[in-house]
């Protein structure tokens, strides 16, 4: 593994009962990179994502993070480690405020810290609306909290499952700026 090489996927094998979903993938990301995996519907995509998170155990193959092996890890692990992840369908906590869905985010760090401004910055509505429910918000504006959720606990990677599906053009563009900027 080079040295700026952050993610390291080998041999990943994936099955949902006999189907074998994900057959000896492999892949690097490196530090700075944007790197996209795109298929039609129905090929692992998600599955490739929840694996890498720990969502779902891979059948075989490995997962190294910064030259340290997570294949094993648990969830919990792989954000102290420094993964963030936005899933498919923002799954924010729609009865939950703006503000405990990203103190949410903050559960892997020490009690009392702050939610970071930078939060703010880059999604201004968000400090708008921080007493108002979730589940209350627009679709784009969940995505926003999804997005920030993952980013409080201040990932190395992050992960996106369909960050655009089902939003209007404006947020698509709000959001591709602060994938940029992250980059």
């Amino acid at each position: 593994m080079s040295e700026n090489t952050m993610l390291k996927v080998e041999g990943i094998n994936q099955y949902y009962g006999g189907s074998h979903i994900l057959r000896n993938l492999g892949f690097e990301s490196k530090i700075g990179e944007v790197t996209v995996v795109l298929g039609r519907n129905g090929v692992g995509k998600t599955t490739l994502l929840k694996s890498l998170m720990g969502v779902v155990p891979v059948k075989a193959g490995s997962i190294t993070l910064d030259g340290h092996d997570i294949t094993r890890a648990t969830s919990y692990e792989r954000v102290r480690r420094g993964v963030g992840y936005v899933p498919q369908g923002r799954e924010i906590f729609n009865r939950l405020t703006v503000e405990e869905n990203l103190r949410m985010g903050l559960a892997s760090k020490p009690g009392g810290t702050a939610i970071p401004p930078e939060l703010f910055e880059l999604f201004p509505i968000l400090k708008q609306f921080m007493h108002r429910r979730g589940g209350d918000l627009s679709g784009g504006q969940q995505q926003q909290l999804a997005i920030a959720r993952a980013l409080a606990a201040g990932p190395k990677l992050l992960m996106l499952d369909e960050p655009t599906e089902g939003i209007q053009p404006s947020i698509i563009k709000d959001i591709g700026r602060v994938i940029r900027m992250l980059a």
